[in-house]
């Protein structure tokens, strides 16, 4: 029974070729489920009827996403300018409505084309797509969560309890009135979070009243042409922190009818019912048109509601487009970069469906307004040291790699305002916005020329970080043919991969969804062979394994990030500290114990200015402290460079990331022996004398060569995890630094040759960077008591920077480690569970006897489906 995908995954340098064939599989795989479900003849039971659905509303999902582009999405809190960032990239800052103000915003998704000779670029046409009705309520079940949730933070004794399992769409919206209008202080205006939702709840309740006709049943949502000039009011609408002084009463008028022109009025009153907006764009000849998967289609790019605004439904629309999404640019404001915001939509990727292992692949990150960033106008002799110097660009490197998986050559600076002042590109003067672009176009572009210096002088000091680049790329055009060419070496090498990866877990769930439906339709026969004589139980018994076995499988993602797996194999708590955290924090002491702090310090003089290296730094290291080692011949020709401290660097590596493993390993260990506790109930179940003497006989039957000695190991292995510590720790061993001038290969000093570059890569010390006391740095200017403070300053920004690499090092290894354990497991687990025996294998030998030659008779539409299936992806019928 194992599946296509199994078979079929991969990783973002397998070929993208093979990426699309596996994905035009599952595509063939959704058309034929389709039409087996058309022709199976299923009764009328209920049971049976949800189950049918089920499986056919998957097989459409999985359709639509295989035939789906490739698709980026633009998120940012509301005021980071992305809308016209967007519109920048295309050529045409004004493409989209801007805002300056927070707004309610719906989901704008851009399909570009190229635009005939002669045209300039612009919004071709338009559709709207109206939500479902479950979609609906999905929506509105997400803001009465979050409205529950407020009021129990708020305090004050508020009684919630009507609301609980209540959902307006469903329900009816007299509960809510009710408990609005009598608990809530609307004149007060006492907490306006809370009121701010309760709006939310009351424009969907008029817009539903009013609209009721937009919203169908089923599947598929109303879809209706728009004007592109009527945009505005299809992607914003007035603000909704706007409280009004009483409860809002239901709206009256005359309801509207989608058969009616779509009026700007119709679009205002149905906005809170809109799914999404889609446009074509057609971009005239010679500008961007955006990213090139290399499948020969073009990637259509999605812009998600800005976050920082009040409404949830917001919030809800990102979290349910981020199944479209497969690469994710995250913009910044510069000048406020470590706001909760982005923080916050980091948490909807990982709580939706990604861990940090696999975000690491998949998000950009736009340091937008980066005219607003004052440049650092103190000397500087490299990326590290320019960044270290400036509080808002540490922050903002800080969080833009925090986002990235530490990647700074995912990161541009940008700005559109520099871009307009730069290429002249067109926009609308008109208008508030528009005498705000005008008026700061001269300061942006003054901005965009200091960068340009700093630029040429980090291309003399530092050419090879990746900023020195970003940097002139911004001076020149505000970092916009930098984004661009990030975005198509993004998609192009990542982009049908991620497409690959959403579309696994789809298929996955439409193949289960599929098994069940066929075990419904035909249970097992009698007849068993002699000794099996309870079918059914049995049955049971290896659903029950299968069922177990797929919570483990479910389960491994806790184990694939370290920053969520805390130490006793549990998910981390708020306030407690994961594996990744008490990893770190040993690095960093190690780092801070280095004797190499203290000896630096012990250089400078009572005037403040550095003498020579003297090597031993206080006698010992040992007693009060107080006497100091005089320096030796040859602490005379010590070298007075980066060597000592990467000498220290390197066996630090290899130290923090064998303690990582070791806690890891722990972590792992406690994860098991939980998940073996959890199991012993099948376990029991498994090994009682009644049930063991019939899957004992049953194994032999299906594999008479070992009399199914093989299959029941595996089968016990299975519902046991007591092996998982031993074999991740032989997975996964620890390694051992090397002693000094050792350089040998082996597993003994790191993972490979190739780990040890990248330890050297790492160290943040390269040699234009050397240590700020160094030779003709060595005597600082200033007064004594300035010279002290800055030497003792600079010690503490080079043990930072130590600090940093060292921790990078670790997550790097770690994050490494978590999803090769986890690939690993899955596979042994996809191994161990071939030990199971399909239903179907049962009945076979179940019919032997009571048909000639003991063939079984036909299975149907889906049955005959699932077999072809397994058969083609190389499985076996167990």
């Amino acid at each position: 029974m194992t599946d296509f995908h199994a078979g079929q995954g991969g990783s973002a340098s397998s070929s993208a070729t093979g990426h699309r064939t596996a994905i035009a599989r599952y595509r063939e795989l959704a058309d034929r489920a389709m039409t087996a479900l058309g022709q199976e003849d299923v009764p009328q039971a209920a049971a049976l009827r949800q189950a049918h659905d089920r499986a056919a509303g998957l097989a459409v999902k999985l359709r639509e996403r295989c035939a789906k582009p490739v698709s980026v999405g633009i998120v940012g809190e509301y005021s980071a300018g992305k809308s016209m960032l967007l519109g920048t990239l295309l050529g045409a800052p004004g493409l989209l409505p801007v805002s300056g103000s927070p707004t309610t915003g719906n989901v704008t998704v851009l399909r570009v084309e190229p635009a005939p000779p002669g045209e300039p670029t612009r919004v071709r046409a338009a559709r709207i797509e109206y939500l479902t009705r479950d979609e609906l309520a999905e929506t509105v079940g997400y803001i009465m969560d979050e409205l529950v949730r407020t009021v129990q933070r708020a305090g004050g004794g508020r009684d919630v309890s009507a609301l609980g399992g209540y959902n307006p769409v469903r329900d009816g919206w007299d509960v809510l009135n009710r408990w609005a209008e009598n608990t809530l202080d609307w004149a007060a205006m006492e907490n306006s979070r809370l009121l701010g939702i309760t709006l939310e709840l009351t424009r969907i309740r008029d817009a539903l009243r009013l609209a009721g006709e937009f919203v169908l049943d089923g599947h598929t949502g109303l879809t209706l042409p728009v004007e592109p000039d009527m945009l505005r009011q299809a992607l914003d609408i007035e603000d909704i922190r706007d409280l009004p002084r009483v409860f809002p009463r239901t709206a009256q008028g005359f309801p509207l009818s989608p058969r009616d022109p779509l009026t700007a009025q119709t679009l205002r009153t149905t906005f809170t019912l809109i799914r999404r907006v889609v446009c074509q764009v057609s971009v005239a000849q010679g500008d961007w048109a955006g990213p090139l998967p290399g499948d020969g289609t073009a990637a259509e790019l999605c812009d998600l509601p800005g976050l920082g605004a009040t409404a949830v439904r917001d919030e809800y629309l990102s979290v349910r487009e981020l199944d479209e999404i497969d690469a994710i640019v995250i913009v910044l404001p510069s000048h406020r970069a470590e706001r909760d915001d982005a923080r916050q939509f980091y948490s909807l990727l990982e709580r939706n469906r990604r861990g940090k292992g696999a975000l690491s692949e998949s998000i950009l990150v736009a340091a937008n307004c980066f005219d607003l960033l004052q440049p650092p106008d103190v000397p500087f002799a490299g990326v590290a040291d320019l960044v270290a110097s400036s509080r808002d660009l540490s922050s903002l490197h800080r969080m833009a790699t925090t986002l990235n998986g530490r990647r700074e050559d995912r990161v541009a600076f940008t700005s559109s305002l520099v871009a307009i002042a730069a290429q002249g590109l067109p926009y609308e003067t008109g208008g508030e916005e528009g005498e705000k672009i005008t008026a700061s176009l001269g300061v942006a572009g003054a901005q965009a020329e200091r960068w340009k210096r700093i630029a040429a002088d980090l291309a003399l000091t530092d050419p090879g970080h990746p900023y020195t680049a970003a940097f002139g790329g911004f001076g020149r055009d505000g970092g916009v043919a930098g984004l661009r060419d990030m975005l198509d070496r993004h998609v192009r090498t990542y982009g049908v991969f991620l497409k690959h990866e959403a579309v696994v877990p789809i298929a996955t769930d439409l193949l289960a969804a599929l098994r069940a439906l066929d075990r419904m339709l035909r249970p097992a026969l009698g007849g068993a062979p002699a000794g099996v004589r309870d079918t059914g139980s049995l049955t049971a018994l290896f659903r029950m394994i299968e069922e177990e076995t797929s919570h483990t499988v479910r389960s491994l993602g806790l184990l694939a990030d370290p920053e969520r797996l805390a130490a006793d194999g549990t998910q981390v708590v708020p306030g407690g500290s994961a594996v990744l955290d008490l990893a770190r924090a040993g690095a960093t002491y190690d780092v801070f114990t280095w004797r190499e702090w203290q000896q630096y310090r012990d250089r400078v003089g009572d005037d403040g200015r550095i003498g020579p290296p003297l090597g031993g730094g206080r006698a010992g290291g040992r007693g009060f402290g107080v006497a100091r080692r005089m320096p030796t011949e040859a602490d005379a020709t010590a070298p007075d460079t980066t060597e000592r401290l990467f000498a220290r660097f390197e066996p630090t590596c290899v130290r923090a990331v064998g303690e990582a493993r070791e806690i890891y390993l722990e972590a792992v260990a406690a994860w098991a022996e939980r998940r073996h506790r959890e199991l012993a109930h099948v376990r029991e179940r498994l090994r009682a004398p009644d049930t063991a003497e019939s899957v004992g006989r049953l194994l032999a039957a299906l594999d008479p060569e070992d009399d199914g000695q093989a299959r029941g190991h595996n089968l016990l292995s299975l519902v046991s995890m007591d092996w998982l510590p031993d074999a991740a720790a032989g997975l996964l061993p620890v390694p051992v630094p090397p002693s000094r001038g050792d350089r040998s290969h082996g597993s003994a000093y790191g993972d490979s040759y190739e780990d040890r570059e990248r330890i050297a890569e790492r160290f943040p010390l390269r040699t234009a960077q050397a240590l700020p006391w160094n030779g003709g740095r060595r005597n600082i200017a200033g007064d004594a008591g300035a010279r002290i403070v800055t030497h003792q300053m600079n010690i503490f920004r080079v043990r930072g920077d130590i600090v940093a690499a060292v921790g990078h090092h670790v997550r790097r290894h770690l994050l490494a480690d978590a999803v090769r354990l986890g690939r690993e497991l899955r596979v042994e687990l996809q191994e161990l569970r071939e030990a199971v025996p399909a239903e179907e294998s049962v009945r076979r030998l179940t019919r032997r006897g009571t048909h000639d030659g003991g063939r079984a008779p036909a299975g149907g539409p889906v049955r005959d489906l699932l077999d072809e299936w397994d058969g083609k992806s190389g499985g076996n019928a167990r």
